[in-house]
């Protein structure tokens, strides 16, 4: 299944992306997986081996806690995590960078009251978790560093059973006008951010994978004024494919959209209008 992944590039947005902003980590990491495996399908397998090792090293914690194997046998383990995870670590922060930059400036565009930005927060270990990126880190010197944590917090993921470092743990804070956005931003400059990730992340795809994704906005206009609607759809439409769906045809200007098609789904019948 994985040799498909990559090939049929597609960019989704709904309302309910706004959680990107003020979800769990977990959304934000599921968010950086999809566009990296869009870009490059050896992520798909980096990730892949990444979750075997995982586990296969959380397993042997188990063990050494009940005493059925002794801590000398993490070493191996360590040295497969940091190989697996630094490749992870290395294309977030890669990635974040360039999203930071077109995501701030797909901001400004719609609203320029919103000013972005993104700070990427690796758990790879305490007090490195931040310093290490500021410059430009080689792979060797991110799995040094998180080959170091590993063992310096060994006994505490020995008493927790569990891997505490490691992409699994990863997140990054959406900053809005310098505070947090979860905290500061309303439901309508959410969308506007939200929004602004999603035709990054449809950029980048563009840019680093040399193909066009197709674009999937779904019901985006329904809480937006009409100079918003006209400022989306003037981003939009430089994209080669878009599907968009509305319940309400009128917010569609269809002057700006002129050379599209319309359906309309009626009682699960499609018919073109």
């Amino acid at each position: 299944m994985q040799e498909f992944v990559g090939n049929i590039n597609s960019v989704f947005f709904d309302t309910d992306d706004i959680s990107i902003i003020s979800g769990a980590p977990l959304i934000r990491r599921k968010y950086l997986n999809i566009l990296l495996s869009q870009i490059s399908n050896d992520h798909v397998k980096n990730l892949q081996r990444f979750q075997k090792v995982l586990y296969q090293r959380n397993s042997l914690l188990k063990n050494i806690k009940d005493g059925k194997n002794t801590k000398n046998e993490i070493e191996f383990w360590d040295d497969r995590l940091a190989e697996e995870s630094s490749s992870i670590f290395f294309e977030r922060n890669n990635i974040l960078k360039k999203i930071k930059a077109n995501s701030k400036e797909f901001a400004l565009e719609f609203n320029d009251q919103i000013n972005l930005d993104i700070k990427y927060i690796p758990k790879i270990g305490s007090g490195i978790d931040s310093k290490i990126f500021n410059d430009n880190p080689s792979l060797k010197d991110i799995k040094d560093k998180f080959e170091n944590s590993l063992k310096k917090n060994l006994l505490r993921d020995i008493d927790l059973r569990t891997t505490n470092l490691g992409p699994h743990r990863d997140d990054f804070e959406i900053i809005f006008n310098g505070s947090p956005a979860s905290i500061t931003a309303s439901r309508g400059q959410s969308r506007i951010i939200a929004l602004s990730l999603k035709l990054s992340e449809a950029k980048e795809i563009k840019e680093l994978a040399g193909r066009n994704p197709i674009l999937i906005l779904d019901d985006i206009f329904s809480e937006l004024d009409e100079v918003m609607r006209e400022k989306v759809v003037k981003k939009i439409i430089h994209f080669d494919q878009i599907l968009l769906t509305t319940a309400d045809l009128n917010l569609i200007d269809k002057k700006n959209i002129n050379a599209s098609n319309y359906f309309s789904i009626t009682e699960g019948q499609i018919t073109q209008d």
